[in-house]
């Protein structure tokens, strides 16, 4: 690898030995006191997990709000594990709004949990079980080592696309590569199942649980898994594959634990009673969404009007109503359904977002692009992006309308390529600076990282940098000749260890590149 003024020359061999093959150090695991190889730091998990939480719980169908007693009781559950885990992090435990039998752990301690998962299971314990797992994938460093090969900058920007064609608010919106997708629909390893299910029942027992609650768990799991529940197959199951093997260690870890123990049964039913008396509404949407998806539309509303008299109060229902009016040109039918979708979760994004867009469709911008800019705040899209673009564009604010489809520019799908050939009207590659983007950041292993964004509709080769590593400082040139497809980008490990404190100093901007044949 060429050095070119203290940087390193990207060569597309090498791409994967950069940010994989890393100089680590052995550091004590705070779960197994193990040394084991340290590939990330504590401060990469925390912004991992500050940055992406929320995004994808919003791609899942946001969180569970119809029953906001729920998710008090889950996150008093998970507070109560987390007090006795081997690792202090910022733990947040939520409910996803979702039908699918799933849980999953972010980097820094962000735990969520499906409504789908909840109504499967029996008792406090077994709920603890779930948690304790989740809680020890977290605090061992699971899912942030399994994600470290490969992975960029420590802060990536996220824009997600919105599905086209869905089965479920659960498969709403796409986030492609960014870490947290990455590390939440990963599959874990023998080993870090059975950590995580051996430390967990610890925990368990250390707050009072009665540890055989993990045993009957994983014994249901089991005979689900066999039985080939479709939504298990496709949630939990993907990433905590169940086992036989589990199953025995659970029963010799629970031999080791004191016996007896809270099993909460009665606390569980009591929490649980409005989600399971409704789950006949949510599953006569779940119905409607395949049926939907399949083109009968027609049997999917009468679905939905059904389980909106079960349970009035969930604005999922509401808004299903208001895509089949949108899609029927029925705009003003479709925009009452959207009204009371938000008015009864004001913090979905896409709710805000479809009602952006039927405004636009009215020709009321004012209002679609107060809705579009909602629905960013909440969750990024390339959807809401494109159209705020539009709109700027249409209003005269070129530098606006230019800052919206760069960003949407970085998405796949549709909204993706309109922006970037928006982009390309608006900045014509005279200029490289209008056309490709760099970031900085820390790169897992510690590193100073650039990320360089393509945001043409055309492939970029020969971006050079220019690179000012502290104020006042010279300042240095790097090539990266690799080829950067359209809307994509790339990332460059400096090999030159920096800090947080001192990334801020750092400056970097593009000096030139070059649009390929």
């Amino acid at each position: 690898m060429k050095r070119i003024s203290g940087f390193y020359r990207w060569r597309p061999g090498l791409a994967l030995l950069v940010m994989t093959l890393t100089v680590g150090a052995c550091a004590q695991n705070p779960v197994t006191g193990r040394k084991e190889l340290l590939l990330v730091s504590e401060d990469w998990e925390l912004s991992v997990g500050r940055q992406q939480y929320a995004p994808l719980r919003q791609a899942q169908g946001g969180d569970y709000v119809v029953d906001p007693g729920v998710e008090a009781y889950v996150r008093e559950v998970g507070n109560r594990l987390a007090a006795e885990s081997d690792r202090k992090l910022p733990y947040e435990f939520n409910v996803i709004n979702d039908s699918t039998p799933n849980a999953w752990a972010l980097p820094g301690g962000k735990i969520s949990i499906n409504r789908g998962l909840l109504t499967e299971l029996n008792n406090e314990a077994e709920l603890a079980a779930v948690l304790g797992h989740e809680i020890v994938h977290a605090a061992a460093k699971h899912g942030a080592r399994g994600a470290t090969r490969g992975i960029g900058l420590q802060l990536a920007v996220i824009t997600a696309t919105v599905a086209g064609s869905r089965k479920g608010y659960g498969q709403l919106a796409q986030l492609g590569s960014t870490i947290g997708a990455q590390i939440v629909n990963s599959r874990y390893g023998r080993s870090a199942e059975l950590e995580s299910d051996l430390y967990g029942m610890r925990y368990m027992a250390r707050a009072g649980y009665d540890p055989a609650g993990a045993v009957d768990l994983q014994k249901t799991f089991l005979r689900l898994a066999e039985g080939r529940r479709q939504d298990f197959l496709s949630g939990l199951f993907a990433s905590h594959p169940p086992s036989l093997l589990r199953v025995q260690a659970n029963i010799e870890t629970a031999a080791t634990l004191p016996e007896g123990g809270d099993i909460g049964v009665d606390r569980y039913r009591e929490a649980m009673a409005r989600l399971k008396a409704k789950q006949p509404a949510y599953e006569r949407f779940d119905r409607a969404q395949k049926l939907a998806s399949d083109g009968n539309t027609k049997q999917a509303e009468a679905l939905v009007r059904e389980a909106m008299k079960i349970e009035p109060r969930e604005g999922h229902f509401a808004s299903f109503l208001g895509d089949i009016e949108r899609q029927r040109r029925n705009y003003e039918q479709a925009k009452r359904h959207y009204d009371r979708a938000i008015a009864m979760n004001s913090d979905f994004f896409y709710y805000w977002l479809q009602r952006g867009k039927v405004h636009q469709a009215q020709r009321n911008t004012l209002a679609a692009r107060a809705d579009f800019a909602r629905s960013v705040k909440l969750m990024p899209t390339a959807d809401a992006q494109a159209a705020l673009g539009a709109i700027a564009l249409d209003q005269g604010r070129k530098s606006e309308a230019k800052r919206w489809y760069a960003m949407a520019a970085q998405a796949e799908g549709s909204a993706g390529n309109q922006a970037r050939a928006a982009l390309a009207k608006l900045a014509p590659p005279v200029d490289s600076r209008n056309y490709v983007q760099v970031r900085r950041g820390v790169a897992p292993d510690g590193n100073l990282a650039f990320q360089i964004v393509n945001q043409t509709s055309r492939p970029v080769r020969s971006v050079q940098l220019g690179i000012r590593l502290a104020p006042g400082a010279a300042q240095q040139t790097s090539n990266v000749r690799r080829l950067i497809p359209a809307g994509k980008h790339v990332v460059i490990n400096t090999g030159r260890p920096i800090t947080r404190a001192r990334l801020g100093g750092v400056k970097v901007v593009v000096l030139g590149a070059q649009l390929a044949n």
